[in-house]
């Protein structure tokens, strides 16, 4: 993993933490989805970035 790729996904995952913050809070099915979404983010980019870190340390 290069590093733009490493902070490409840390910023990704800042972005989905801050929707959740701030634009959750609307009935529109729209926003619910998005919502989802930056949920499942939340949960994957750290895991990714883990799994990548672990990969980089085994080489």
């Amino acid at each position: 993993m290069q590093k733009s790729e490493f902070f490409d996904a840390l910023t990704l995952w800042f972005v989905a933490a801050i929707f959740l913050r701030t634009g959750s809070g609307s009935s529109n099915p729209a926003i619910a989805v998005m919502a989802i979404v930056a949920t499942l983010l939340s949960y994957a980019v750290p895991l990714y970035l883990l799994g990548e870190s672990v990969l980089l340390l085994t080489e």
